[in-house]
């Protein structure tokens, strides 16, 4: 048995049954067994790889996506670039690089990094060691908003697959109602189950579209997503800027359980090894969404990644590469591009959602 599946164990027997999400934050980040603070998880030799991991053409045309937001609110002096979750700062590096067009932008930036992980924070800093500018590194979204309070200056925050890693509850429905689902220990008390909570849940509020959904059928809910939603929002809305939000989810509010363990690129049990592996969930960018224009906010249309890097011109980039490329060269390129864009591949499932606090700016991509 692993340290933490040990340490699970222990922490139900104590105190009984514990919800999905307490669940998803132990396995994720316990301070001595979570699996983001233990490891590197990212690229071919990791658990998974992400769009900047796959073609750096993805950093720089987001890049160039906030260099437009830039242009289009009169070039602020300075600016708070916020990543939340970096990974292993790929994304930050190709994304400066490719501004190196817009000096007055690049020379004016000051970096904020969203990271837990000891590990990971020395990988960025490897990786950002050609930055000039300030970076600054934060344990939370909270901080990272806190540091970047500037009346003179625009804040600009992307995130690329950091929500579906958010802590999400479960509940499902039975005769009487909603009830939550549980991790709760089987039968020998030597492993993980699920379990239902014994009473429906009070005050659980949903949809009122689903409340005739039928026996069994599972709603998710993240109030760590909704929370980090309403604080990026009321920053944004205070002191101005715009979000990028790209993630594997859904725009409707849906039933279903999505929630997913990922570990040497292939799914695996969720409760077998945590620790080990990477949990998820899709993200409901209808929320989210929601939430953002209740605050005052512009959400512009929800598109997936494929529409999205197309109208940003990444087949365009692709042939001005190809000119000067090897046949190897090409071919690599051609199958990143794939990856990302493909209806196959990431393309359709992730979705992409932009946020601003100027109701009358138009962005590229949507």
């Amino acid at each position: 048995m692993s340290d933490l599946k040990n340490h699970l164990v222990k922490l139900i027997k104590f105190n009984g049954p514990i919800p999905i999400s307490t669940f998803m934050t132990e396995a994720l980040t316990n301070p001595k067994y979570g699996y983001y603070l233990n490891k590197n998880p990212f690229g071919n030799d990791g658990d998974f790889i992400t769009a900047p991991e796959i073609s750096q053409l993805f950093g720089e045309l987001i890049g160039l996506w906030f260099g437009d937001i830039w242009l289009k609110m009169d070039c602020p002096k300075k600016i708070h670039l916020i990543e939340l979750g970096p990974g292993n700062g790929t994304l930050l590096v190709d994304l400066t690089r490719a501004l190196s067009i817009l000096p007055k932008f690049k020379n004016n930036i000051e970096l904020h990094l969203v990271e837990a992980s000891p590990k990971l924070i020395k990988i960025q800093e490897k990786a950002l060691l050609n930055f000039k500018g300030k970076i600054t590194w934060h344990e939370t979204v909270s901080d990272a908003l806190n540091g970047s309070k500037d009346n003179d200056a625009a804040t600009f925050v992307v995130a690329n697959e950091f929500f579906d890693a958010l802590p999400i509850r479960q509940f499902q429905k039975c005769d009487l109602g909603w009830h939550e689902r549980m991790v709760n220990l089987n039968t020998k008390g030597d492993g993980l189950t699920y379990m239902l909570s014994p009473f429906p849940v009070q005050g659980f509020k949903i949809p009122k579209h689903l409340e005739e959904e039928a026996i069994h059928s599972i709603i998710e809910v993240s109030p760590m997503a909704d929370s980090l939603t309403v604080i990026i929002s009321e920053h944004l809305k205070k002191y101005s800027g715009a979000a990028l939000l790209i993630d594997y989810g859904y725009n409707e509010y849906l039933t279903g359980d999505t929630l997913q363990a990922v570990q040497k690129h292939k799914y695996v049990d969720l409760l077998e090894n945590p620790g080990f592996a990477d949990l998820s969930s899709h993200v409901n960018f209808r929320k989210i969404t929601d939430i953002s224009k209740s605050i005052g906010l512009k959400v512009h249309a929800i598109t997936n990644q494929q529409k999205f890097l197309t109208k940003l011109g990444i087949h365009e980039r692709v042939r001005s590469l190809n000119k000067t490329a090897t046949p190897e060269q090409i071919e690599n390129l051609l199958c990143s591009v794939d990856r990302l864009i493909s209806s196959k591949e990431m393309g359709t499932l992730f979705k992409v959602l932009s946020i601003t606090s100027d109701p009358n700016l138009e962005v590229i991509g949507f």
